[in-house]
């Protein structure tokens, strides 16, 4: 079922995508109990919050228009974050190495006026604001500070109706480089894990490696893949964290997607050149000849494996995310059609057995986005998909059942 969330969507294409629908919102669309919330920028340039009643109830939107932006930079879309505890909904939108823009809501009608500190901490340079709901209820805020290639990863935890800052995670700045996060998510455990890739220069072609660490404590303290503790912050490049070699002038593109499945397993979708493909400087051209590359990490063994999905990578990225049995769900558009595809691999196949369950008929533009609460909880593989040319965002609802 495809439901249209707006006709009036933010249209300027910048960095092969649109304001709304970018891999980094983590997230843009989110489940919380059975209501559905979905944040957008209309064509005036207009936060849009809108809202639903799950499964299937019709869509209430409400404009703030006390805020305009001027930006067509699609690095400045919207992230949503829902906190458990006192079903509070935050907003943290209109950044890319710029002042933060944040705000907050108890009913998603009457919001809180735009702040630009959090915490008593200014933020005068951030991007990629993502909110991570903590088992307990609470909410945590991971976001970029400083500049591509050379770049900072910091976090803040929202609890009893106020934010506190944790501090830095992730020192680039140090290093010289960028981490750029696949997905930063907690397991039903409570453990956080976080992989990333790193970027040496502001250049694409420079993307390097995967890497990941875990904490036990909400991010107070980091565990590289053999458990062992490291000094924090982490040097985003340390050889500690690094799980897979890919090199540069790969086409490895930063910020694909990650997800946790319940049984503590880490996906992550990084797509790139495959093997025989020779290295490739031009990173659009990379691109184009790039496959959807499913890494995982095993809990008990900690072993990383690998396989190559059958689907193209292009300039846009997919996502992934898994339902309450541990099977995996990959949306992407292909490099050459544009067309939204959907996937699946079970779980009992070790997620090799890759098959496409739906090609659309319209064409789809900048990344899509799984709704991985709802997943979760419901059964619903719930995407939010912007069309190619126009205004309209649909959200596409694929039933899988309990698994």
């Amino acid at each position: 079922m495809t439901s249209v969330l707006t006709t009036n969507g933010r249209t300027a294409l910048s960095y092969t995508g649109y304001m709304n629908g970018e891999s980094f919102q983590q997230d843009g669309i989110v489940t919380a109990g059975d209501q559905q919330y979905a944040a957008f920028w209309d064509e005036d340039g207009y936060v849009n919050v809108s809202r639903r009643r799950t499964p299937d109830g019709a869509w209430q939107n409400v404009r703030l228009t006390d805020y305009r932006t001027t930006s067509t930079d699609s690095h400045n879309t919207i992230s949503i974050g829902v906190a458990a505890r006192d079903g509070s909904i935050h907003l943290a939108f209109d950044m890319h190495s710029s002042e933060l823009r944040y705000r907050r809501s108890a009913d998603a009608v009457t919001w809180s006026p735009v702040a630009t500190s959090l915490a008593g901490t200014t933020l005068d340079q951030v991007t990629y604001p993502q909110f991570i709901p903590v088992p307990d209820g609470t909410l945590q805020l991971a976001i970029r500070t400083g500049l591509s290639g050379s770049g900072d990863e910091v976090l803040f935890e929202y609890a009893n109706d106020a934010w506190t800052y944790l501090g830095k995670f992730l020192d680039g700045t140090s290093a010289g480089n960028n981490p750029y996060l696949f997905g930063i998510e907690y397991d039903r455990a409570g453990l956080l894990h976080a992989t990333w890739t790193v970027r040496e220069t502001p250049d694409p072609s420079t993307n390097h490696d995967l890497y990941y660490a875990y904490s036990p404590d909400r991010g107070r303290t980091w565990h590289n893949n053999a458990g062992a503790v490291l000094a924090t912050p982490l040097l985003p490049d340390d050889d500690a964290l690094r799980v897979w070699d890919i090199a540069r002038n790969r086409g490895l593109i930063n910020q694909e997607a990650q997800a946790v499945d319940a049984a503590g397993v880490v996906h992550v979708l990084a797509s790139h050149l495959p093997d025989d493909a020779p290295d490739q400087t031009d990173f659009a051209a990379a691109r184009e000849n790039a496959v959807l590359v499913h890494y995982w990490r095993n809990p008990e063994s900690k072993v990383w494996r690998r396989n190559h999905t059958s689907f193209r990578g292009g300039l846009s990225r997919g996502d992934v995310a898994a339902d309450s049995a541990g099977n995996l769900h990959v949306v992407c558009t292909d490099s050459s059609t544009r067309r939204l595809h959907v996937g699946t691999a079970s779980k009992a196949s070790g997620w090799t057995g890759w098959e496409t369950r739906h090609v659309s008929d319209p064409i789809y533009y900048s990344d899509p986005l799984i709704d991985r609460a709802r997943l979760r909880a419901q059964g619903v593989l719930s995407v939010f998909a912007p069309r190619h040319g126009g205004g309209q965002i649909d959200v596409q609802d694929w039933p899988v059942g309990p698994g």
